[in-house]
């Protein structure tokens, strides 16, 4: 199936964007967020893991309840992409996409946060974004 029927069927569907996610080596490597046109809104760099340190929590995201919370402007782009809210000052830290600034050869870590407030995977490690 190629990039146009993909649009196609999304629009059929009622969809105004998709993401196209490319991997390398079995392994998420970009993310590529497209509008009805088929024209890149955002384009990811990533790498991404599972933590380990919470492998045996029960946490769990509510998508229908999932908040934005980002520490990086550039990206914020990506809750309206998503449609994902931003999380209001005072709110519960809980089903949550967290984006913050990375140190080392990535600029940016994602986070995921269940209705728990523990966070569970999985880690999108961003090496580089454009628009």
């Amino acid at each position: 199936m190629s990039i146009r029927d993909v649009l196609i069927k999304s629009s059929e569907l009622g969809y105004d964007e998709i993401a196209v996610i490319s991997e390398m080596k079995g392994n998420p490597s970009r993310i590529d967020f497209l509008d009805a046109e088929g024209e890149i809104n955002l384009s990811l760099e990533v790498t991404v893991g599972i933590p380990n340190s919470n492998a045996n929590s029960k946490s769990r995201v509510k998508s229908e309840d999932l908040k934005l919370y980002s520490e990086v402007p550039e990206l914020d782009q990506i809750g309206n992409i998503l449609d994902i809210p931003q999380l209001k000052e005072g709110s519960p830290q809980e089903n949550l996409m967290v984006i913050k600034r990375a140190e080392g050869k990535d600029k940016a870590l994602i986070e995921f946060y269940g209705g728990n407030g523990i966070e569970t995977g999985p880690k999108i490690f961003v090496k580089d974004w454009r628009p």
